[in-house]
């Protein structure tokens, strides 16, 4: 899925305000922008900041990466993919370390380097049981 230009992150965020029944200037005040025009603009290809992101996928109950085409999905879940995974507190605060240490990798890099850390921290924990 390629990422989306201003254009398509506008049409995303009209859809979302047609299913959360909010107009484009409520969520623009919501968000804390002075205008509504300034998201009116992302149909002319303006694309957002990262922080006008954010606010408007938080204010929308989506994520960035719908706004941004990343994913179809336009639910924000509440179970994180750590939770998921069954990880405790324990094992999140681990895992919070290994994010914080994988500073200048790639995207793919950092992906198998989790996925690695998270079977030794299941290893480790079945050891201890």
């Amino acid at each position: 899925m390629s990422k989306a230009n201003g254009i398509q992150i506008y049409q995303r965020i009209k859809r979302l305000t047609e299913i959360r029944k909010i107009s484009i200037k409520d969520l623009a005040n919501k968000v804390g922008f002075k205008s509504p025009s300034t998201i009116y603009n992302y149909k002319y290809n303006v694309t957002p900041g990262k922080a006008s992101l954010n606010a408007i996928a938080d204010a929308l109950n989506t994520t960035p990466e719908f706004l941004l085409g990343e994913t179809d999905d336009w639910q924000k879940h509440t179970v994180t993919p750590e939770q998921e995974l069954g990880l405790d507190k324990d094992d999140q605060e681990m895992l919070a370390l290994f994010r914080k240490s994988t500073d200048g990798m790639t995207e793919e890099e950092k992906e198998k380097f989790k996925q690695s850390f998270v079977k030794l921290l299941k290893v480790a924990k079945d050891l201890n049981s």
